[in-house]
Formats: C-alpha cells, structure tokens, sequence
C-alpha cells in the first residue's frame, strides 16, 4: 500500500467582504490602518497575502507562538489540542453539522484553512517543548522599539532580537527609485516593508507580518464572497507572479512594480536587556524583493 500524501487545497475564488481588495492565500492589499510602520498602501502576493489584518505592530507590546500544525503528527496535535480547520471542516460536513453551524463559523473555518501558521497557547507550546519539537515565537514592544523572531526547540533553537530603527542604510548610487516614483514615496514603501521583510529574514520566511496580524484576531467572523471581483483578484495575482510590470487590481485600479533593494540587518543574538553580560552582534542578509503601489497614491 502506497502512503497517502496530504492533498494541497484547491484555491477556491473567495474573498473578504471590505473595502479592499482581500483575496485568502493569494493576493491583499495592505491598507494605510493596517500597516505597522511606514504607511505606503502596497499589494501583497503569496500564501499570506489577503488575511484579516488587526493591530498593527507598532502597537504591539506582545509576541505569539506559532507552528505549522500540518506538519505535526495526528497524535501531536492531539495531545497539544491543536484543531485543524480542514480536518473540523470535513468532519462537520461528513456529519451532517455544516447546515447547524451557521454560515458566518464555517466561513471562518476556510480562511483558517488557507493560513500556513497556528496560533499556540500555553498548553500547546507545554507539548510540543516536552516533544522537542520546534516552533517559532515573535514579537514587539512599542516601548522599546525591539522585534524579535526566536526558533524554539528542534535541533538548532536561536534568538534574534532588532530595532525598528535598525532601518535600511541609504540607498547605493544607482539604487534608488525608478524615475516616476518620488524618494519620499520610496522611501515610506521602503519603510512599510520593513517588518515584513525582517521577520521573513529572522525565520527562514516562515513568519510574516500579516501572519502575526492575523493570528491575534483568528477567532473572529468574516463575511465571504466567491463572486467575479475575487476572480479578477486572483487573475491579477497571476499576472503579477509571472512579471507583469503593471496591472488593474479590481476595486483600486492600476497598480506598478518597485524593486526594492536587499540590505543588512544587525541582530542581537541574546537579549539586549540582560545586564550580565553584552549581547553579541550578528549581520543578516535582508534579499530583495518587488513590491507593488497603486499609481493614484503617487498623484
């Protein structure tokens, strides 16, 4: 008998019901309110684009525990009392539960569906340290300035801590905005960019901004739409992952390519905080990457 693979879900066309454009796993737009440092609104592509987005970093002064649930072993889980949303949704439908639950609960269940990280709680974290099994754990203090990415358990636990104001050097001759762009724009975008690009850094891309903004308000409701505007969403998601350098977003309008480039971030490998000794510096290597504006921001 052949082992069974976990099937990757079929990404179906549905979008959050808002004023922008949110389409679960494939493409969102960051608005200014949701942004956690610079404020430049800027489209996100990728698995954890399109989420709910709530308290920004900035106004953080806590972390969150997270794992990939779909990684761990059924009895893991179990034992943690980690729920998988696909499973809960096939079970509820196989049931016969899914008319009983209310459409707004099992709407909820195939955003979470579409998440890549779970949320621990305490008892969770308990379990799968007892198991030495890894998990990640990020953060930010709006009174000290300080983000942090930790990888604990596993065979190569490590720390990482940096300040918001370890922001990228000015740009190399040569680098700096194409020419229909402002270097004050560019420079916001570079800005709003930051965290996202540090935590992916920090974590080996696991940990993203919009993950840890999405995890602290997952059990919420959110109204959904499978309806022609999230089509043109994913159909503009797709023209932008295969190099289009401007496109129509449905419900913003045209939106343009900026490359932005890589920089160095230094890291302490321990707490900054702890008196007994001084934290050792490290560099990182932050790559580069594109981002997308909408051209009526720039008017």
């Amino acid at each position: 008998m052949t082992k069974r693979h976990r099937e990757e879900p079929v990404i179906r066309p549905f979008r959050l019901v808002n004023s922008r454009l949110a389409v679960p796993g494939v493409i969102g737009m960051r608005e200014t309110r949701s942004l956690s440092f610079g404020k430049m609104p800027h489209v996100l592509l990728g698995p954890d684009a399109g989420f709910p987005e709530f308290q920004p970093l900035d106004d953080w002064k806590n972390e969150v525990a997270l794992v990939d649930a779909r990684a761990l072993p059924r009895e893991l889980r179990e034992e943690a009392g980690i729920k998988d949303p696909a499973e809960q949704h096939a079970r509820l439908v196989e049931m016969e539960w899914a008319y009983y639950m209310g459409k707004g609960e099992l709407e909820d269940l195939c955003i979470m569906e579409r998440a890549r990280l779970t949320p621990l709680d305490e008892r969770a974290r308990g379990v799968l340290t007892a198991h030495r099994h890894a998990y990640w754990l990020a953060g930010y203090s709006r009174h000290s300035s300080m983000l942090w990415v930790h990888l604990i358990g596993g065979a190569a636990p490590r720390q990482a801590w940096t300040s918001i104001w370890s922001t990228p050097p000015p740009q190399p001759l040569g680098e700096g905005p194409p020419a229909w762009l402002s270097p004050e724009a560019y420079s916001e975008l570079r800005l709003a960019r930051w965290a996202d690009r540090v935590l992916r850094a920090l974590s080996d891309g696991m940990v993203t901004e919009t993950g840890l903004l999405f995890a602290r308000v997952r059990e919420a409701i959110w109204d959904l739409e499978e309806d022609d505007l999230a089509r043109a969403g994913m159909e503009a998601a797709a023209h932008m992952a295969a190099g289009a350098d401007e496109v129509v977003l449905p419900l913003h309008g045209p939106a343009r390519r900026v490359r932005l480039p890589p920089f160095i971030l230094s890291v302490h490998e321990r707490s900054p905080f702890e008196r007994e000794e001084p934290s050792r510096l490290r560099e990182v290597h932050v790559p580069a990457e594109d981002a997308w504006i909408l051209t009526k921001d720039l008017r």
